[in-house]
């Protein structure tokens, strides 16, 4: 079934995008130049995904690149000293009208969830969210994953999960589970 609404995608997106998959000196001139132009008015995860692989194919990343992202991730990863301090201290779980007072939203791109957490406890620094996510055919496969966070009272933040699947990934579904703040 996802091959074939894959290339149902794909043969509109080619013919609506007809520069994605081509290269002349009318189209983009960078990997990050194909995304913006082609990406514009696409609502679809499938589609979007499709657009990345073409206009990767389009760009291949250098492997020195690649490897200086890599280490930039690394950095972005590692807690900052002001982040490690409020993790130090004892967090507590929330309680469910805690936790009600944190939405999130996501943004999925195949295995890659960016999720923005909205903590709108009034004294309460959220320090760890995890998330459930499963297949909705199959709640044996409901698995959790958690991430340390740093969100203060009425803020926002954003946290990256990188989400296994076993089967089909349309099938899937997500929510917060649980969260952990400090006072």
């Amino acid at each position: 079934m996802m091959p074939r609404l894959i290339l149902a995608l794909l043969v509109p997106l080619t013919l609506l995008y007809p520069g994605v998959g081509q290269t002349d000196e009318s189209g983009p001139s960078s990997y990050d130049e194909c995304i913006t132009e082609t990406m514009k008015g696409v609502a679809s995860d499938v589609a979007a995904r499709a657009i990345i692989s073409s206009c990767r194919n389009m760009f291949p990343e250098p492997a020195a690149t690649a490897l200086v992202q890599e280490e930039v991730v690394a950095e972005q990863q590692a807690p900052a000293p002001e982040q490690e301090e409020v993790i130090s201290e004892t967090s507590r779980s929330l309680t469910a009208e805690e936790l009600s007072k944190l939405s999130a939203r996501a943004f999925i791109l195949g295995t890659a969830y960016r999720l923005t957490f909205d903590n709108r406890n009034e004294d309460l620094t959220i320090t760890e969210v995890t998330i459930a996510v499963w297949d909705k055919s199959d709640l044996d496969l409901l698995r959790e994953y958690k991430k340390s966070v740093r969100i203060r009272p009425q803020e926002s933040g954003s946290v990256k999960y990188n989400v296994v699947y076993v089967g089909e990934e349309d099938s899937w579904a997500w929510k917060v589970a649980s969260a952990k703040g400090i006072d």
